[in-house]
């Protein structure tokens, strides 16, 4: 083979390769973090977002609650309900996945060119991308915190842009930065979108307050006051964009709820508690903290701003692990620059793929390497694009099934991370069912007063020990079978491994019969309307089914019972979601 044949078709070869790195680490991470998991509350954010599709309008007290009736209802998460949906009714099902795939990416890819702008090499950044989607695993649901991912992500990639090569001791990188602050009114739409999509918002606001001021700080302690233009403007963009946070269908009224709701313990939310520190689920934590305080350690161009933001949100990651995820979103855009100086002479291969310096046996290697992690990812990754399992061991499938056959109907009772699956059965049922209500859902403080769910859950956990529960202090006195006085329920639909619920269902079976029983729930009926013959709603002893059925495999999202029309479907534009929101 003639020399400049060789050269020509090397160069090739490194080109193609270099094109793969991308894609590899993209995929690397979207593996990682993919998880196809149906959560307890996807039910009525798509009944709630279709509600406002239908209606035109955002409720403005609680809805499909007996409990609750009339009371106010602050939804600080109505673009994300609304957003899924939309791709519930557009696309199926199975639009989730893709929904959430997209969001992934928009995610993963920001962090990857903001890293490359900082000056990161393609082997931390993968490393890093890696570690962060390991973190996210746990919490990347079908829920509208993702759009808080989103938006964190948005916000840090700008700052990169415009803060990337700033130097407070340096007067011409401070003039440069100065004329990218423009750039900083982005925040503005931002930051408006973030507070009508998830109560993350609050956070997103404190972490730029806190960044913006420590950055106008270090430049006061070093420069004084003759950079007044940089400190004026970011100061009045700041300003602009926490007021575009009142930009809401509640305007003061949000954050009013969200500085009440933030000061309330909730032991009994388990994303609200601390993360466990020992066992297989915390070695992803320790693998992200031992990195990046590696990095940050030997980094030359250490950041004061962001290193104590970085302390504050490994502490607060540290006391509550829904908190964990921001951190580890902004480790993935501070960190893979300053891990690039402790790996620089380990990955100088894999960052400089220059034809002179590399044979072509590498350079196949190197595209061999990164095909094999591209396939190894689809592998993982296609199967969670096909539809959303709901395990038949996790929501009472059977037990909703039952219900819908002899329409069951009335005000009921729900254990808690099943309330919004019922509700979705009952919104999408064509008989009777579809008046039935439950007591209180994952909605919890947005509709619900807190004396009301002191009242459920002193059913559901059977004990008001300080460590596992917070009550109010306007709630009545602990009592675990007021609930199934407060309002009258008809039935009661509760888990079996609740047994502080089951013991006291068992002690009141002369006012209430159960109906209904397999491996996973229980369906408790009052006595007075459905164990007197003769009555309409009498259900004879031969229609009980009480049993032991263990309850396997999975059936598709959204496992409505069988005979169910599906959900009416209402498809509108982006322009008359936004003037819904606008309203």
């Amino acid at each position: 083979m003639h020399p400049e044949s060789s050269t020509s078709a090397e160069n090739r070869l490194h080109r193609f390769a270099r094109l793969l790195i991308v894609p590899a680490i993209l995929f690397i991470g979207l593996a990682t973090v993919s998880s196809n998991v149906s959560d307890p509350d996807l039910w009525g954010h798509v009944q709630y977002g279709r509600e406002v599709l239908r209606d035109g309008t955002l409720p403005r007290t609680a809805t499909w609650t007996y409990a609750a009736e009339g009371a106010p209802w602050v939804n600080h998460e109505n673009i994300a309900e609304l957003m899924l949906a939309w791709t519930v009714d557009t696309f199926g099902p199975s639009g989730l996945p893709l929904m959430k795939l997209v969001i992934a990416v928009t995610i993963f890819g920001l962090m990857i060119f903001s890293a490359r702008r900082s000056g990161a090499g393609w082997l931390p950044i993968g490393a890093m991308v890696m570690i962060v989607a390991a973190n996210l695993q746990f919490h990347w649901h079908f829920r509208p915190q993702i759009l808080t991912y989103l938006s964190l992500a948005m916000l840090l990639s700008l700052w990169q842009y415009v803060f990337g090569t700033f130097d407070s001791k340096n007067p011409e990188s401070v003039i440069t930065t100065t004329s990218r602050l423009r750039w900083l009114w982005l925040l503005v739409p931002l930051m408006c979108f973030w507070a009508n999509s998830h109560g993350g918002f609050a956070a997103g606001v404190c972490i730029m307050l806190a960044y913006h001021g420590l950055m106008c700080l270090q430049l006061i302690h070093r420069r004084g006051f003759r950079h007044r233009r940089f400190l004026l403007h970011l100061s009045i963009v700041t300003v602009a964009a926490v007021l575009a946070t009142l930009i809401n269908p509640y305007g003061v009224e949000l954050w009013r709820f969200m500085l009440n709701a933030l000061t309330l313990p909730r032991p009994e939310i388990a994303d609200w508690g601390p993360p466990a520190l020992i066992g297989m689920e915390a070695t992803r934590l320790w693998c992200l903290i031992a990195v990046g305080v590696i990095a940050l350690s030997v980094d030359q161009r250490r950041d004061f701003a962001r290193l104590v933001i970085l302390a504050l949100l490994l502490w607060q990651s540290l006391s509550h692990c829904r908190h964990l995820s921001i951190f580890a979103i902004v480790c993935g855009f501070w960190i893979p620059c300053a891990l690039q100086q402790v790996g620089n002479n380990l990955q100088q291969s894999f960052r400089k793929l220059q034809p002179q310096s590399a044979t072509r046996s590498t350079g196949r290697f190197r595209m061999a390497a990164m095909l094999l992690m591209i396939s190894l990812s689809l592998v993982k990754l296609l199967p969670t694009l096909q539809e959303v399992p709901v395990e038949r061991d996790e929501y009472p499938v059977s037990a909703m099934q039952y219900l819908h056959d002899h329409q069951l109907h009335g005000r009921t009772l729900v254990t808690f991370n099943w309330a919004q699956y019922a509700i979705g059965c009952f919104a999408a049922d064509d008989g009777p069912l579809r008046e039935s209500r439950v007591a209180v859902d994952g909605r919890f403080e947005t509709c619900y007063p807190r004396e009301i769910t002191d009242i459920c859950f002193d059913f559901w956990l059977g004990t008001d020990d300080p460590g596992d529960r917070y009550r109010s202090p306007y709630a009545p006195p602990f009592s675990p079978s007021l609930a199934l006085e407060f309002e009258m329920p008809d039935l009661v639909l509760l888990a079996r491994d609740q047994r502080p619920s089951v013991r006291i269902m068992q002690q009141h079976q002369d006012i209430w019969a159960l109906l209904y029983q397999d491996s996973l729930a229980q369906i408790w009926g009052r006595r007075s309307e459905y164990d007197v013959p003769g009555l309409k709603n009498y259900l004879a002893p031969s229609q009980r089914r009480i049993s032991d059925d263990p309850q396997v495999g999975k059936v598709p999202w959204p496992a409505f019972p069988s005979g169910n029309p599906s959900a009416d479907r209402i498809t509108l534009s982006p322009a008359a979601i936004t003037d819904i929101i606008s309203r």
